[in-house]
């Protein structure tokens, strides 16, 4: 009885040790979907979500043999689920058909893959045909001349690191990530800062950037950057009138505002599309890094959907921008930026 019993429990043994068979869920391929069900989950339109699959193949390809590896499309539509539904892991991954686990590997795979393309999507207009350009649209929109684009920040939400906490809380009382960018005309994203937590001001983040050495190191700038009350005033980046006193400042600041405006709906667009860097989506639960390289990643696919005409979802609020912080040190206004912007009023607005 004795040796039976221990053959019994040598048996149990055997089977625990013995792997449990995966059990694969189903996956949705985006292209039997319909392209209104692609665009609703995805935000992107099904040839976008395809050239993207192509692009990014290099760097997703399984490197694995195994017949159950993950193939790109399924990496790039989860992250997209991730990016476009503000929600957490899980509802991602089970919509992807696929584990928490896989999704968050899908997710960072994705995101490294997009910031390495970063500078083939995000550029400034350095030469003096796009300079033109740029500017001939941004004159249409209220009549304010030689602007090469529009400069703001957002704060994208994000958990703490336990050390250093208090340096992640910014003036809006959550924590985040400052997030420096500037666009064109039509929305388009020419430059970004993503790597300041969300104390430091607005102001301190642009004397940081390289946006400084772009305008006053390259000589074929001709043009300036329009910014709110929040940064000084420069020979390359133009501000409102503090107190407008006259009909002149008073047209300044209006067609500075229509035009500045731009930036505000570029990031009602890109949160609204991409509901994991709006806060109403829930704050992300990852590093500060990784934080910044899927904003990064966002502004790539962006600046796609844009290049491509890909409409926003119905309901985004593009107007949408954090109230501007006040600067704790504001730069004394220097002669010369303030005789620019007075020639400037005489000159357009009088």
């Amino acid at each position: 009885m004795a040796l039976y019993l221990l053959a019994q429990r040598a048996h149990a043994r055997r089977r625990r040790r013995l792997p449990q068979e995966r059990v694969f869920k189903p996956r949705i391929q985006f292209l039997n979907m319909p392209e209104e069900q692609v665009m609703r989950r995805y935000q992107l339109n099904p040839e976008m979500i395809r050239d993207l699959c192509h692009a990014l193949e290099r760097d997703l390809q399984p490197s694995t043999g195994r017949s159950h590896a993950l193939p790109v499309y399924v990496k790039v539509t989860a992250a997209l689920n991730f990016y476009t539904s503000g929600t957490f892991q899980t509802p991602a991954g089970d919509a992807a058909g696929i584990s928490q686990a896989s999704m968050s590997r899908c997710v960072s795979q994705v995101t490294t893959a997009l910031t390495r393309r970063a500078n083939a999507y995000i550029r400034f207009p350095f030469q003096p045909r796009q300079q033109a350009r740029t500017k001939e649209e941004f004159l249409r929109i209220a009549g304010f001349p030689n602007v090469l684009g529009t400069l703001g920040c957002t704060h994208v939400a994000l958990k703490p690191p336990s050390d250093h906490e208090n340096l992640y809380r910014n003036p809006l009382r959550f924590h985040s990530m400052n997030m420096q960018l500037v666009c064109d005309a039509h929305g388009m994203i020419t430059h970004v800062v993503a790597e300041f937590p969300g104390s430091v001001p607005d102001a301190h983040i642009l004397s940081c950037s390289s946006l400084r050495g772009i305008f006053e190191g390259h000589q074929n700038m001709n043009g300036w950057l329009l910014g709110d009350g929040t940064y000084p005033l420069k020979p390359w980046l133009l501000t409102p009138v503090e107190t407008a006193e006259t009909a002149a400042e008073q047209r300044y600041n209006t067609a500075h505002m229509a035009t500045q405006a731009v930036v505000g709906r570029t990031v009602g667009a890109l949160k609204g599309r991409f509901r994991c860097l709006d806060r109403a989506g829930g704050v992300l639960q990852y590093s500060p890094l990784k934080v910044c390289h899927m904003f990064v990643a966002c502004c790539v696919l962006h600046n796609m959907a844009v290049g491509r005409g890909i409409p926003m979802p119905e309901g985004v609020e593009l107007g949408a921008r954090q109230p501007a912080q006040a600067s704790p040190h504001p730069e004394p206004l220097s002669q010369e930026s303030q005789c620019l912007r007075q020639e400037l009023i005489t000159s357009y607005f009088s």
